[in-house]
Parts: C-alpha cells; sequence; structure tokens
C-alpha cells in the first residue's frame, strides 16, 4: 500500500510539472520552462545552418520548448525529422495523418502525453527504449550445455545436500567442476545480465505506456512482470559472494539465461511491435503537443502544384496576445520577393514565420495560419552568418560559402529550393553588394528557386521580376509604433536615426541626411 501510495504521489507531482509547462507555453512565459541548454544539443543539430539562423536550440528555441519526448530514439528522430534531415535509425517520412488523427481524438493527445510521464525522470532527460533481439550465441556455443545443465543443476545441489548430512565423498570436486564451468561463460553471461537490467529498467519506466498503448493488455502485463521478476535477480550482481556461490551450488546464471530465452520466445514480437510504436508516437509528441495548445492552428495542403501561398500565417512561438498574421501572396518556381522596412518592423521575423511554418509542414504538423499551400520543397536559410578567427573565416567569407552551397544543393534536386535570405553580403561595399546580389539572384531564378529577401539597400527592389513588399512604423505622439502588416511595395521610411536619439546617442548633422 505504501509503494502504490508513492508512486500514484509521483505521478501526480510529475503530471503537475507537465501542465505548469503546458500553460507557460500557452502564456508565452517561456523563460519559465526547463529546456536544455544550448551545447547539451547534439554537435550535428546545433551546427545546423537552420537551428543557427532559427534559434532552434535557444533555451527559447522551437526543439526545446515543445519537446515532449521521453526516449532518446524518439529524441533523435524528433531533431531529424524538424531539420528536414535523414534519420540515423532510418529515412523519416513526414505523416501529417497520424498527428492529425491524434489531434481529432478531444483529450486523448493530453492523456497520451500523460501516459509517456517518466517518475522518476529529470526535466529533459531522455531514457534508452531497446529492442530486443534474438541473436545470441551463448547457446549455440554450447548446444551439450543446454540439455546437460538442467540435469546437472537439480544434481550437484541435492548431491551437496545430501552429502553434507550423510558425509558422501566427492562434493569438493563437484563444487569445483561447477566454479570452472562458471568461469568458462562469466564474461558473457555479464553481458546478458546487462541485457535483463535494461530490459527490466526500461519496462518499470514505461509501464504505463506499454499498458496504455497495447491492444492486447493482458499478454503485456506478463510480458512486463516477467521481464520485471527477472531484472530483479540481477541485484544480486551488486554482492559478489552470493552471486558465487549460487553458481557454484546451482550455476544460477544458466537458470536465468534460460528464462530470458524463454521470455524472449513468448514475447519478443510483442516487445519490439510496442517498442517501435512508442518510439514513433514519442517522436512525433512535440508536433502533437504543439496542436493541442494551439486549437486554431490548420494542416497545410502539400500538392504537387508548385505554388506556395498562405491566407494567414504567425510564428508559432509568438504568445497569443502578440501574434499578427500576415499573408503569403502566391510565389512559384522562379519568383522573388524583396521585403523592405525600417528597423525593428517585422521583416526578419516574416521570414522566420513563412520558414518555421514550412519546419512545421514537413515534419507532419499543423501550422499557425489559413489556408497554408506548399509544393514539395528543399529549405534554405542564410539569415545569420558567423566568421571564425580559429579557421581565418571572414564575415563575408562565411556567407559566400554558405552561399554557394546553397546554389549547389539546389542542383537536380525533384524538391522546390526555397531560400530565406536576410541582408545578404553585409561585410562589403555597397557597389560590389548590389552587384554580387543580382548575379546571385538571378542564378538563383534560373533554377527555380523561390527566394524571400530582406534588405535596406532600395536600389535591389529595382529588380525586374521581383515582386515588392515591405513593412514600416506609424507615428503616434511623436513616438514609434508598429503593427508588423505587410504591404505591398517598397518602403519609403526610415528610423535608424531615431533610435539612436532615443537611446542617447546624439546626431550632430541630422540635417545633412
Amino acid at each position: 500500500m505504501y509503494s502504490l501510495r508513492k508512486e500514484q504521489l509521483q505521478f501526480l507531482k510529475q503530471t503537475l510539472q507537465f501542465i505548469e509547462g503546458e500553460i507557460f507555453r500557452l502564456t508565452g512565459d517561456l523563460k519559465k520552462l526547463k529546456t536544455r541548454e544550448h551545447w547539451e544539443y547534439p554537435v550535428f543539430v546545433r551546427n545546423h545552418p537552420l537551428s543557427i539562423d532559427l534559434d532552434l536550440c535557444t533555451k527559447q528555441g522551437f526543439l526545446g520548448v515543445f519537446d515532449t519526448t521521453v526516449t532518446d530514439n524518439g529524441f533523435q528522430i524528433y531533431l531529424h525529422q524538424f531539420l528536414q534531415e535523414k534519420s540515423p535509425f532510418g529515412e523519416f517520412k513526414p505523416n501529417p495523418i497520424s498527428v492529425e488523427q491524434i489531434l481529432n481524438q478531444r483529450n486523448y493527445p493530453f492523456q497520451l502525453m500523460r501516459k509517456f510521464l517518466v517518475l522518476d525522470g529529470e526535466p529533459n532527460e531522455k531514457f534508452v527504449l531497446p529492442q530486443v533481439s534474438q541473436n545470441s550465441d551463448f547457446w549455440k556455443k554450447r548446444k551439450w550445455l543446454r540439455w546437460f545443465f538442467p540435469i546437472w543443476g537439480m544434481f550437484s545441489p541435492l548431491y551437496i545436500l545430501v552429502g553434507l548430512l550423510f558425509d558422501l565423498p566427492l562434493i569438493p570436486l563437484l563444487i569445483l567442476l561447477n566454479g570452472i564451468l562458471f568461469v568458462s561463460y562469466r564474461k558473457e553471461s555479464i553481458l546478458i545480465w546487462k541485457e535483463i537490467k535494461s530490459l527490466s529498467f526500461a519496462s518499470n519506466l514505461f509501464k504505463k505506456t506499454f499498458i496504455f498503448l497495447s491492444k492486447e493488455r493482458k499478454i503485456t502485463k506478463q510480458m512486463l512482470k516477467r521481464i520485471s521478476n527477472l531484472g530483479d535477480s540481477s541485484e544480486l550482481l551488486v554482492s559478489p559472494l552470493p552471486h558465487l556461490i549460487l553458481n557454484l551450488l546451482f550455476l544460477w546464471d544458466l537458470w536465468k539465461i534460460q528464462s530470458l530465452q524463454k521470455w524472449k520466445q513468448n514475447f519478443l514480437v510483442h516487445w519490439n511491435e510496442l517498442q517501435n510504436k512508442i518510439t514513433t508516437i514519442d517522436s512525433i509528441l512535440p508536433l502533437i503537443n504543439f496542436g493541442y495548445l494551439n486549437p486554431d492552428a490548420n494542416f497545410a495542403k502539400i500538392s504537387d502544384d508548385t505554388k506556395l501561398n498562405a491566407e494567414s500565417l504567425v510564428h508559432p512561438l509568438l504568445s497569443q496576445s502578440h501574434r499578427v498574421f500576415n499573408p503569403l501572396p502566391v510565389m512559384k518556381p522562379g519568383d522573388l520577393m524583396i521585403v523592405t522596412g525600417s528597423n525593428m518592423s517585422g521583416k526578419t521575423t516574416y521570414l522566420r514565420s513563412i520558414a518555421m511554418s514550412l519546419l512545421l509542414v514537413g515534419s507532419g504538423a499543423p501550422v499557425l495560419g489559413k489556408n497554408f499551400e506548399t509544393p514539395k520543397f528543399q529549405i534554405h536559410t542564410l539569415i545569420r552568418s558567423q566568421d571564425s578567427m580559429e579557421d581565418g573565416v571572414s564575415f563575408f567569407y562565411s556567407e559566400v560559402r554558405r552561399l554557394s552551397s546553397i546554389i549547389q544543393n539546389a542542383n537536380g534536386s525533384n524538391k522546390t529550393p526555397i531560400l530565406f535570405l536576410d541582408e545578404i553580403l553585409k561585410g562589403t561595399n555597397s557597389k560590389e553588394r548590389f552587384i554580387a546580389t543580382r548575379e546571385i539572384l538571378s542564378v538563383l531564378r534560373e533554377k527555380n528557386c523561390i527566394v524571400f529577401l530582406t534588405t535596406h539597400d532600395l536600389k535591389l527592389t529595382e529588380i525586374p521580376w521581383a515582386k515588392r513588399y515591405h513593412f514600416t512604423e506609424l507615428e503616434r505622439d511623436g513616438q514609434m509604433d508598429f503593427d508588423y502588416k505587410i504591404r505591398e511595395g517598397v518602403s519609403s521610411s526610415t528610423n535608424a536615426l531615431k533610435i539612436l536619439k532615443k537611446e542617447g546617442i546624439p546626431i550632430r548633422n541630422e540635417a545633412d541626411t
């Protein structure tokens, strides 16, 4: 009763922490969430261009804010599928129907996420849920022992017991033979004990999840109970002397190895089916959670048509009180949208809103917007370049290398390349920047790329095939006010000097401008 009560209290505590996190996500109070540090992500993920440009791995980045995975494999698949990269466990094929079906079942998403809570887990901790393999050479190498040890394992303790009562001979020799036999398979049995402990540990951690997702709960409970009981036996390995005595008398390890073999014969397929199901659902739990917290989100239409457009969209990390929805005009391969506007007016956020929406679509999640339609796409961003003193790479050269990589990756792709460029080639003079940017955009057009570009260089808006949009600020009582609404045409306002003056930096020759 005490143990049951303790488990119930732990589950309630974890549920309370989970609900508090959900409230923080809903209210946009993301700083109170216990998310991962940037360095806690795999190197590949935190150095990925999309992670850098879209702030995916920051303390308040999307990957951490909505991460509700609990298995290590599920976490890795989640990261790779969101970055549109091939998973280390095989190629990921987005299946929005599975996410949509779960979200359509009223409170089922919440109950599902509660069943994935791990009682002993810390925030952001991931656990291994192993697959079961039948491939074991232990008995193949010792076919004779497999049939001999049950008889010998029962005979030796009986003989020792009777021998001690009636002073029979050969007891030391029998114990010596058992000891030699034990030493011969000791290394391999230790590895099998590790497998038993791993399976038992996972069965106890994910007991609620196994049972919740199983269609044959009676069999599942039997499976979990047997491997858990077998795992309890592994506690004796902590005490070498009792472990040794049991093997000298009963060949104890062999009995347990045989028990594991029988368990695998009965439950291997059932365990692996549920393990795959748990890992698959775990990898999309963050996407399910996002859709659950945003019931107004809609699933996009991925069509064979090559146009990209939306009636409205917004960045998924903006709190509900700060969301400003903007349309996405129809964009087709070869199209270029140039977005101008004053500082802080919303240009870069607009680009990130489109890019984040595409990542959500690509991973099978709904988007915050209406009538989002996209072709099969390949996304590239160049929003935040980094120099490197260690590698001797300047800011400008870093941008050039990234642009070259983007252009090369656009070659021969059966998906429409969609590029997001924010103030590119900032590290050079205005004359050469205009010439280089114009030529780069021409090449991207020839490769049928859809390009979104923000710039303060109004000369670029003279490119004839460009679609021109802008953001601006409004003057209210002598103060700058932003409505973050996109408008057609080229921006005619600037606010750099106003911002400098507001922060106390004197502008002595403002009239010269």
